[in-house]
């Protein structure tokens, strides 16, 4: 009986001295993730700032929403009603001037689709407010 007991005494303390470093280890993580938004010095809302200015400088772009995941750039095309038809080269050249804009940025995904678009807006403006 005293060996379970002590079995059970030991196992207490084993797994009370798992929990400080599993917090430590979580405060680390935390501290890696603040460093890695910082990219090029500028948070992720300001480099997503620049890839906008940048496709706004297309004509047939009305407005743009843009959230950055990672190396990915999420990008939300309103088009003018008359440039309706050159969405595959309005996307082409919005991927080159996103690219151009932020070094980081390996991939992009672009729509011009009124839905998803809506989506990234509503994103962009939850990011902005955090």
């Amino acid at each position: 009986m005293k060996k379970i007991i002590l079995a059970i005494f030991c196992f207490t303390i084993l797994l009370c001295g798992c929990q400080s470093r599993t917090l430590q280890n979580n405060i680390s993580q935390i501290r890696i993730a603040k460093a890695a938004e910082l990219e090029q010095q500028k948070t992720k809302t300001q480099r997503a700032q620049e890839i906008k200015n940048n496709l706004l400088q297309l004509e047939e772009i009305q407005s743009a929403a843009v959230i950055i995941e990672g190396k990915t750039a999420l990008i939300g095309l309103r088009l003018k009603q008359a440039s309706q038809k050159d969405v595959v080269r309005l996307k082409a050249e919005a991927d080159i001037l996103a690219k151009q804009a932020d070094d980081s940025i390996d991939g992009t995904a672009i729509t011009a689709n009124e839905n998803i678009t809506a989506m990234i807006e509503k994103m962009e403006k939850e990011r902005e407010l955090s």
